[in-house]
């Protein structure tokens, strides 16, 4: 059995779906780079981004960092979880975290989607850890 979702009807596949993707953040923003305060309380702290997608009706978004950690000798991991789903109006949440290192620098998260599995979506948000 093979599943096919997308955000076209199969009617439509020889255009594009004409979906878009926007991800954003509730924490204050300067100059176009959102900043999260780093809580020395914690080991690490945590927030979400927020992804938007014209297409709604559970779209994968798959989410990378150009950042990554190494959390215990030789293994690697991203600031970021590696996926979420939109709901059925195309809003999705991910959560990331930082740890101390990362105080003073500036991280990009990326999300992305295909839309036909041929057109991708991406978009990408910069956020200062302070």
């Amino acid at each position: 059995m093979f599943l096919f979702i997308s955000c076209s009807t199969l009617f439509e596949m020889d255009e594009p779906c004409g979906c878009g993707l926007n991800i954003t953040s509730e924490l204050p923003m300067v100059n176009g780079v959102y900043h999260l305060p780093y809580n020395n309380n914690l080991s690490m702290t945590y927030s979400h981004l927020y992804a938007e997608t014209d297409c709604g009706l559970f779209t994968k978004i798959s989410w990378d960092s150009d950042y990554i950690y190494e959390i215990v000798e030789g293994q690697w991991i991203s600031l970021i979880n590696p996926a979420s789903m939109t709901d059925e109006e195309g809003k999705g949440t991910i959560v990331y975290g930082v740890w101390n290192p990362f105080i003073g620098k500036t991280i990009t998260l990326y999300g992305a989607y295909y839309c036909d599995l041929e057109e991708q979506h991406l978009d990408s948000v910069k956020v200062f850890v302070k």
